[in-house]
């Protein structure tokens, strides 16, 4: 006790206490923190731990407290182990998202741009630094031909968001119509929870829209997961190969009328990059 009151003003400078009033307790264990911090720092450089074993690290078990003369992160884990964590909270989002397999991978940062794209993924970018600041923020409308990288920015964003702390979910609109068909013919009750889950989503994309031939009552099912987000405000980013004229007759007046309201059109005008792969090999 005596070597830790000694070292008071060191303790506190470490952990950036000020001068508040320690009791004798809380100066062991801040006398033990200083110490702990100052022995993992050699062992931190070498680590070898990853996002899925960082737990087994021995300076992952301390407990992080909360006490009115100390910070939230006086017993702070190790930057590498906040880091994991991080990425840990980010692929958990991600594997509830929806978002398959193929595209889980696809970042902003692998995103190659030429002259017909740079500016969609601006736009892509853009939109996701307005969501972290206004939940409300206007969504986008990502049009084009097939391969153009609509759905790899769509996904980019997905992951972007994530980052961010906000819960998107990403649905292929002509799987998310066969499963609410399914659960309907069926009568599992499922399709209403699907809906539910998709209205209300912090983050909604909708890929592949106007993709297939629309019923009257694909178009009422549409509309209203369209006009719920729309009346609440909720961000909403759509992919559709469809001009508006086309969006018009699949989804009707109605709905469209709401999309264009509630999304930001982003044209790409660009070739079939996936074609273009394959001509090259």
């Amino acid at each position: 006790m005596k070597e830790a009151r000694d070292h008071l003003g060191e303790i506190q400078e470490a952990l950036g206490l000020g001068n508040g009033h320690l009791s004798d307790d809380d100066l062991l264990e801040a006398a033990e923190a200083v110490e702990m911090m100052n022995r993992k720092a050699y062992d931190c450089h070498l680590c070898v731990y990853t996002v899925e074993n960082c737990d087994m690290c021995k300076y992952t078990d301390v407990v992080v407290r909360n006490n009115k003369y100390l910070r939230d992160d006086y017993f702070a884990p190790c930057s590498m182990y906040k880091t994991n964590r991080k990425l840990r909270e980010v692929s958990k989002l991600m594997n509830a998202s929806g978002l398959g397999d193929r595209f889980k991978q696809r970042r902003f940062e692998t995103f190659q741009t030429d002259k017909n794209t740079v500016g969609a993924k601006q736009e892509a970018e853009r939109f996701c630094e307005d969501l972290q600041n206004n939940s409300k923020a206007t969504g986008l409308m990502l049009v084009g031909p097939y391969g153009c990288g609509k759905t790899h920015l769509a996904a980019a964003i997905l992951h972007r968001c994530a980052e961010y702390g906000v819960a998107g979910m990403f649905v292929v609109v002509p799987e998310l119509l066969a499963r609410i068909r399914t659960s309907y013919r069926t009568g599992d009750g499922k399709a209403e929870a699907v809906i539910d889950t998709a209205k209300n989503a912090k983050l909604l994309i909708l890929d592949d829209l106007g993709a297939e031939k629309a019923s009257e009552w694909v178009k009422e099912q549409l509309y209203m997961l369209v006009n719920y987000r729309y009346e609440h405000m909720l961000p909403t980013v759509v992919t559709t190969n469809c001009n508006g004229a086309e969006l018009e007759q699949e989804l009707g007046r109605r709905t469209l009328s709401r999309l264009v309201e509630m999304t930001k059109p982003v044209n790409i005008h660009a070739g079939d990059y996936r074609m273009k792969l394959a001509a090259s090999r």
